[in-house]
């Protein structure tokens, strides 16, 4: 149901200026729950009155995310099959009434190709978006873009650096256990790689799992034998 408002054309965003969704947050949730919080906060002390806002972040592959400034916006934002009063709102043009709040207006915040995320922003009972809140609410969601981009982009390092630490160590456990195999029998590191992968086929185990196996009974016949 629209109330006939159309959005205003987003003013030019100041050059270097960026929402700081990366401190503090320990991941791509907690960013986006910044920007809901921020958006919340901004808006409303441009409109007057308390405004809640919910986020929806969509990624090729890497399925859906949801934020909230508090509960009952966040109640808003739960999506349940890709329906629910949220994706009315993202559907709609212009504002929207949608449950016990009053109007809503849906600003879509522009990423990367194959990536899509929007705010909604929720007014009050009887309340509806001014033209001049319209208009700062996309010049907002313009700011937003590029310090979303960036928190994902952070987050994204992290995670792939998180994982390679973790594959450097399993890395690291293997070419010891192997070094383990090659002394006890006398073989190549390519016979003793290849029965650690052998073992951990026939176990239904990883390969570092079978390696840190190597190790652990390596260290428990060192101790044995120590006590002697």
């Amino acid at each position: 149901m629209g109330n006939g408002q159309q959005a205003d054309q987003p003013a030019s965003v100041p050059s270097g200026y960026l929402l700081d969704l990366v401190s503090n947050t320990e991941s791509e949730q907690g960013s986006l729950r910044r920007l809901t919080e921020v958006a919340a906060q901004t808006i409303s002390s441009l409109a007057g009155v308390d405004i809640d806002c919910a986020a929806t972040l969509k990624r090729v592959r890497r399925g859906t995310l949801s934020a909230a400034n508090n509960q009952r916006a966040a109640t808003l934002a739960a999506l349940e099959d890709g329906g629910g009063p949220m994706a009315d709102a993202l559907g709609s043009v212009g504002s929207v009434v949608v449950g016990t709040y009053g109007g809503s207006l849906a600003i879509p915040v522009r990423l990367d190709a194959g990536s899509t995320c929007a705010l909604v922003l929720l007014g009050p009972a009887g309340f509806k978006f001014a033209p001049e809140v319209v208009g700062e609410a996309h010049r907002f969601a313009a700011v937003a873009s590029h310090s979303l981009k960036l928190a994902l982009e952070v987050h994204g390092i992290r995670s792939a650096a998180d994982n390679l630490g973790t594959v450097l160590e399993s890395r690291k456990s293997i070419d010891v256990a192997c070094g383990v195999i090659m002394a006890q029998t006398r073989s190549t590191y390519s016979d003793a790689f290849g029965k650690l992968a052998h073992t951990s086929q026939l176990r239904g185990l990883q390969v570092s799992s079978v390696a840190e196996s190597v190790l652990q009974n390596l260290t428990s016949d060192q101790t044995a034998k120590s006590s002697r």
